[in-house]
C-alpha cells in the first residue's frame, strides 16, 4: 500500500512540474512585468505590490488550466485537491533563502513574495530527490520502478534542470571565487561522469548494466538526424538564436499541407499547438530574451554584477552572455568542457546560489521566466504525448530547429555511446543520399569526420594523438584513417607536434556502419493533376518521387563504384518517411539496383501509420513481395501486425475513411492472405462480393475478377517508367527492367493491362476519380472483421518468419504515433507470445530508437522500455522463461540481424 501510495505522490508531482512548465499565463505575465527588461548589461526589477498579485494570479490560474488540459474529465474540486496536496509537499521542502523586500508594505495576510520566487528551486529539488539516485558506475540513474513518470515529465520538463538540482544537491560549493584550479577540475570530472555526454540519465536496473557491458547492445534503427537531445540545441540557439532559429521562417512561409484537403502549414501548427500566439518571430525574441535573462543570472550568481552600468552602452546579450560563462569557469577554457557539462555546471551555479542565500530577490523571478522559456522552446524538438500520428512527427522534423546543431556529428556519437557506460556496440545510422554522387561524398565525409574525431577521444572527450581531422582530404583518405583507428595501427597518421607517438586501438567501442534511407514523398500538384481531367497527366503515379529516387540511387551506386572501401560501409539500404505518401511499389526499382551494386541487407518502414489496420498489413506484405526482402532483411515498425484489431477499432472511433481504391487493394489483398493461410474460407463469398462492387464502381467491366486484381496487384513490383523503352538501353538495370515489364506482360496480359490502367494508360478520368472517391468503412458494416484482421497478421507474421525477417520495434517512438495509451501496452507482446490473442509465429524482433532527439529517449531506455513491459506479461511467460531471458534473446536478435 506504501508503494502505491509512493507512486501516486510521484503521478501527482509530474503533473504538478508539468503544469508549471506549461504555464502560459505566468509566461506571459513574467513577459510583460516590470521584473526583467531584455538588456543583457542591466536587468532592473522593480515589483510592486500589483505586479506581485498580478503574478501569483497568473501562476494559479494558468497553473489550474494546464492541470485540466491535462485532465479534461476530471471536476473542478478534485483538480484543486490535487494541486493543493502537491504544493503543501512542495512548501515543506526546504530551501535557505533571503528576504525579498517590494515597494509597498505587505499585509499580513497575504503570502509573502518568496513563496513564486523560491518555488522553482524546491520543486527541480523534490523531482531529484524523488526521481534519481546514483548508479554504480557513478552516473545519475532514474529509479527503475519510476521510469514510465520519468519519461512522461521530461516530454515537457528538460531533464537537465532535474539533474543539475540533484547535483547541486551532492556538490558541497560551487562558489567560483572560492574554487581552487584542482576544485574546479575535480568536480567538472565528477559532473561528467555523472552526465555521460547526455542529458538523458538511464534506468537504474543491475540486469541492463550486465547487458550492456557483456554482450552490448545494438542499434538496428537510429536516423542519425533528429538524434540530437533538446537541450543541447537550447544551447546551441542561447549562443546563436537566429542561426538555429532562423530556419523556421521559411517552413512558416511553405504550402499548405494535407493529403486530401488543405489543412494549413504543418509547422506552424506545431507551433500554435505550443502557445496559441506563437510565431517564429516571437519564438526568436523569447530565446533572445532568454540569453539576457540567463546572463544575469549567471552574473549574479557569480557575484560579477557591474552596478555602474550604463544602459545605453550595454553589450549585446550574446555578447555578455559569453562573458557570464567565462566567469562561470574562470580557471579552464570553456572549450576544454563539454557542451553537457558547461550547461550543468551554470545551472549547478544558479541553484547553489539560491542554496547559499546568495542571489538576489528578483532572481527567483527571472529564473521561473528563464525556465518557461527554456521548457516551451525543448518542447517544440520533442514530440509530445498529445501530438499522434506520423505527421506530428514530421512537423517536428521539418521546422529545422536542429538542424544548426546537426552539422557536427561527433557529438551525436559522444551521446549514444554515453562516455564510460559504453552501452552501445553496433550503431547503423540511417542519412539520406543526395541526387549526386560530390553531394553524397560531402555529407559522408561530414559524418565520418565527426566519427574520426570521436574515435580520437579517450571514454572522458579527451583528444587523441591524431592529426586534425580537417587533414584528411578525400573520402577514401577518411575511409581508411577511421578503419585503421577503429582496429588499431602504428605509423605516420599521428599529431603534427608528436612525430614518434604511436596511436593505438580507439578507446571507444561503438562501431558505426552507414544506412541510406530513400524518403518517401507526395507531390500535391501532380497528385491531384492526375486524378484531374482539367490538367495534363502524368505517365504514372508517382513519376516525380520515381525518378528522384532513381537519380539518388544512381549517384549513390557512383560513388560506391569510384571510393574504396565505401561498399564495406555502407551496409545496406532503407526507405523512411510518412508510408501514406508513398507506397513500397515506389522504390522496387531502386531497391533493384542497389541489390545489382552488391548491397545484400535492406529494411523498409512499413505498418507504421494507416487508414486502415488491414492497409498497414498490406504495406508491410508489398514491402516483403515488392522489394525481395529475404533472410537477413527487416521491416522498420511493423506495428500493424502486433496491434490488437478492437483496440485500433477504439482508437479510430469506430469507423474509417478512405480512398476507395485503397479500400479495394485491401480486400484483393485479405483474400490473397486468407487463401494462403486456407483459413475463413466460408468468410470469401462476402469479401469477394464487396471486392466486384467496389471494382464495378472503378472499373465498371465485370471481366474484372477478384484473381485479375490479385496478379494485377502482383504487379505493381514493374517499373512503369520503363514503358516505351527498348530491350537495348545503355543503362543495364533498365534493360533488365525492360525485360521484367516484357515478361509480365506475355505471361497476365490481363493482368497487365490493369497495372497499366492503373497508371493511367487508356483509363479515362472518370475512372481515375471514381478510384479516389472516399468510401467510409465502419467496424459494424466492416466484412474484415476483428477475427479475420487478426488470421491475417498471422499470416503477415508467418511469412517474414519463414523468410527470416526481423522486426524492428521502437518503443517510444510506437507509443507517441500509435494508438497505445502507455509502455505497458506496447504491440511487442503480442509477436512474443504474450498477449491475450497472440500473433505469435516466432518472429525475431531487435530494438531501436528511431529519433532518440525527438523521443527523448536513447536506446538502453527503450530496452527498459520493453523489459518493463515484459515483466507486466510475466503471469503468461513459459515455465523457466523470464521476461529478462527474453529481453537477452532480443539482444542476440539484433547481433544476428544487424547490417
Amino acid at each position: 500500500m506504501a508503494s502505491n501510495d509512493a507512486w501516486i505522490d510521484s503521478r501527482e508531482l509530474v503533473d504538478y512540474a508539468k503544469s508549471m512548465f506549461m504555464n502560459l499565463d505566468l509566461l506571459r505575465k513574467l513577459e510583460t512585468s516590470e521584473s526583467s527588461v531584455r538588456n543583457a548589461g542591466m536587468v532592473r526589477f522593480s515589483l510592486t505590490r500589483i505586479a506581485h498579485d498580478d503574478l501569483i494570479k497568473a501562476c494559479a490560474s494558468g497553473r489550474f488550466s494546464q492541470m485540466h488540459r491535462l485532465y479534461p474529465l476530471l471536476t473542478d474540486e478534485a483538480l484543486e485537491g490535487r494541486i493543493a496536496r502537491t504544493s503543501k509537499r512542495l512548501n515543506r521542502a526546504p530551501l535557505n533563502s533571503c528576504t525579498f523586500t517590494i515597494k509597498e508594505p505587505q499585509p499580513s495576510d497575504v503570502k509573502p513574495l518568496e513563496d513564486l520566487g523560491h518555488a522553482l528551486p524546491k520543486l527541480l529539488n523534490h523531482l531529484a530527490e524523488v526521481f534519481l539516485c546514483e548508479g554504480r558506475d557513478g552516473s545519475i540513474r532514474v529509479k527503475k520502478n519510476l521510469l514510465d513518470l520519468w519519461q512522461d515529465l521530461v516530454l515537457v520538463v528538460p531533464p537537465l534542470l532535474i539533474t543539475s538540482a540533484w547535483m547541486a544537491q551532492n556538490i558541497l560549493s560551487l562558489d567560483v571565487k572560492k574554487l581552487a584550479f584542482f576544485e574546479q577540475n575535480q568536480i567538472l570530472s565528477r559532473m561528467s561522469s555523472w552526465l555521460c555526454d547526455s542529458t538523458l540519465p538511464v534506468d537504474d536496473d543491475p540486469f541492463l548494466d550486465h547487458l550492456c557491458s557483456s554482450k552490448g547492445l545494438d542499434e538496428t534503427h537510429m536516423h542519425l538526424n533528429g538524434t540530437t537531445e533538446a537541450e543541447k540545441v537550447w544551447c546551441d540557439a542561447l549562443e546563436r538564436p537566429k542561426s538555429v532559429v532562423g530556419a523556421l521562417t521559411a517552413k512558416i512561409t511553405a504550402k499548405d499541407s494535407g493529403l486530401n484537403v488543405a489543412i494549413g502549414n504543418g509547422v506552424e501548427r506545431l507551433l500554435r499547438q505550443e502557445d496559441v500566439d506563437l510565431t517564429p518571430n516571437m519564438l526568436l525574441k523569447r530565446v533572445e530574451d532568454a540569453v539576457a535573462l540567463k546572463a544575469m543570472l549567471l552574473r549574479n550568481a557569480a557575484c560579477e554584477l557591474n552596478q555602474t552600468s550604463n544602459p545605453e552602452e550595454d553589450e549585446l546579450a550574446v555578447v555578455a552572455y559569453r562573458r557570464a560563462q567565462n566567469a562561470c569557469l574562470p580557471n579552464i577554457q570553456a572549450n576544454k568542457v563539454s557542451r553537457v557539462v558547461r550547461e550543468s555546471w551554470q545551472l549547478v551555479m544558479v541553484l547553489k546560489a539560491f542554496e547559499s542565500g546568495r542571489m538576489k530577490p528578483e532572481c527567483g523571478f527571472l529564473f521561473w521566466h528563464y525556465s518557461l522559456l527554456r521548457a516551451q522552446f525543448c518542447r517544440l524538438l520533442v514530440q509530445q504525448k498529445t501530438q499522434k500520428g506520423f505527421d506530428q512527427f514530421q512537423y517536428i522534423t521539418l521546422n529545422e530547429l536542429r538542424e544548426t546543431t546537426e552539422k557536427d556529428y561527433a557529438e551525436r556519437f559522444r551521446q549514444i555511446e554515453r562516455g564510460a557506460q559504453k552501452c552501445v556496440d553496433f550503431l547503423e545510422g540511417r542519412f539520406a543520399p543526395k541526387s549526386n554522387p560530390d553531394s553524397s561524398a560531402v555529407l559522408i565525409s561530414r559524418i565520418l569526420r565527426g566519427y574520426l574525431e570521436f574515435l580520437g577521444e579517450s571514454e572522458a572527450g579527451q583528444a587523441g594523438a591524431i592529426r586534425k581531422v580537417s587533414q584528411y582530404g578525400s573520402l577514401t583518405e577518411l575511409l581508411e584513417c577511421v578503419r585503421k583507428l577503429e582496429k588499431g595501427w602504428e605509423g605516420p597518421e599521428l599529431a603534427a607536434d608528436q612525430p614518434t607517438t604511436r596511436v593505438s586501438r580507439s578507446d571507444r567501442r561503438l562501431r558505426l556502419g552507414l544506412v541510406p534511407h530513400f524518403i518517401k514523398r507526395t507531390d500535391t500538384t501532380e497528385r491531384d493533376g492526375f486524378f484531374n481531367s482539367l490538367t495534363l497527366r502524368s505517365m504514372c503515379r508517382d513519376l516525380k518521387l520515381r525518378r528522384e529516387v532513381d537519380q539518388n540511387a544512381r549517384a549513390l551506386v557512383a560513388l560506391i563504384h569510384r571510393t574504396t572501401g565505401l561498399e564495406t560501409l555502407i551496409r545496406g539500404v532503407d526507405a523512411a518517411s510518412n508510408e501514406r505518401h508513398a507506397g513500397p511499389e515506389v522504390f522496387a526499382p531502386v531497391f533493384r539496383r542497389m541489390r545489382e551494386s552488391g548491397i545484400r541487407r535492406f529494411t523498409y518502414h512499413a505498418g507504421e501509420d494507416f487508414v486502415h489496420l488491414v492497409s498497414g498489413l498490406r504495406a508491410i506484405t508489398e514491402a516483403v513481395f515488392f522489394l525481395e526482402l529475404d533472410a537477413g532483411c527487416r521491416i522498420g515498425h511493423g506495428t500493424a501486425s502486433g496491434l490488437d484489431p478492437k483496440i485500433w477499432w477504439a482508437a479510430v472511433g469506430g469507423y474509417s475513411v478512405m480512398a476507395t481504391e485503397d479500400r479495394l487493394d485491401d480486400l484483393t489483398f485479405a483474400r490473397e492472405m486468407l487463401l494462403r493461410k486456407r483459413v475463413h474460407i466460408d468468410r470469401l463469398p462476402l469479401i469477394e462480393a464487396e471486392i466486384h462492387r467496389l471494382s464495378m464502381r472503378i472499373w465498371n467491366n465485370p471481366a474484372i475478377t477478384p484473381e485479375i486484381l490479385a496478379d494485377a496487384w502482383m504487379l505493381r513490383s514493374l517499373d512503369p517508367l520503363v514503358l516505351g523503352l527498348l530491350r537495348n538501353d545503355v543503362d543495364p538495370n533498365r534493360r533488365t527492367e525492360v525485360l521484367r515489364f516484357e515478361d509480365a506482360r506475355s505471361r497476365s496480359p490481363k493482368a497487365h493491362d490493369l497495372f497499366l490502367r492503373r497508371h493511367g494508360h487508356e483509363a479515362s478520368s472518370d475512372e481515375l476519380k471514381r478510384a479516389r472517391e472516399s468510401v467510409v468503412v465502419s467496424r459494424e458494416n466492416d466484412v474484415l472483421s476483428p477475427k479475420i484482421m487478426r488470421a491475417i497478421q498471422s499470416s503477415v507474421l508467418q511469412l517474414l518468419h519463414e523468410r527470416r525477417i526481423a522486426i524492428e520495434t521502437l518503443p517510444s517512438s510506437n507509443v507517441r504515433i500509435s494508438v497505445h495509451n502507455s509502455y505497458e501496452d506496447h504491440h511487442a507482446q503480442n509477436w512474443l507470445g504474450l498477449g491475450k490473442k497472440s500473433t505469435n509465429k516466432n518472429v525475431s524482433v531487435v530494438i531501436g530508437s528511431d529519433d532518440p532527439g525527438i523521443f527523448a529517449t536513447g536506446l538502453r531506455t527503450e530496452y527498459a522500455h520493453m523489459l518493463r513491459m515484459l515483466k507486466t506479461r510475466s503471469d503468461v511467460l513459459s515455465k523457466g522463461l523470464s521476461a529478462e531471458d527474453l529481453l537477452e534473446r532480443m539482444c542476440v536478435d539484433a547481433k544476428r540481424f544487424r547490417f
